[in-house]
């Protein structure tokens, strides 16, 4: 998914977003993702990661475009790459 060799840009300004869901499927239908989380790709991912597995699959990231994935929305698959690369700020 991510361009080898190409380095991610953490502090890049990105959004934890919820779809309104249920039975822990998300419902597009009931209306857009809403806002949970605002600060740094690093930190969403971090917020996340830090979610029940269970609903894991009803967030997205929003962030803008880098040399290393050229998206702007992140699904948790994503993130979940993101968190583990090397270079991926632990703090």
């Amino acid at each position: 998914m991510f361009k080898e060799g190409s380095p991610i840009v953490y502090d890049a300004p990105a959004e934890l977003k919820k779809w309104p869901s249920l039975k822990g499927e998300r419902q597009k239908d009931r209306g857009p993702p809403y806002l949970v989380y605002n600060g740094t790709l690093a930190d969403c991912v971090r917020e996340l990661m830090g979610k029940p597995i269970k609903g894991i699959s009803l967030y997205d990231i929003l962030t803008r475009p880098q040399p290393a994935f050229e998206q702007t929305v992140l699904s948790p698959g994503d993130a979940a790459e993101i968190a583990m690369r090397k270079d991926f700020p632990k703090d």
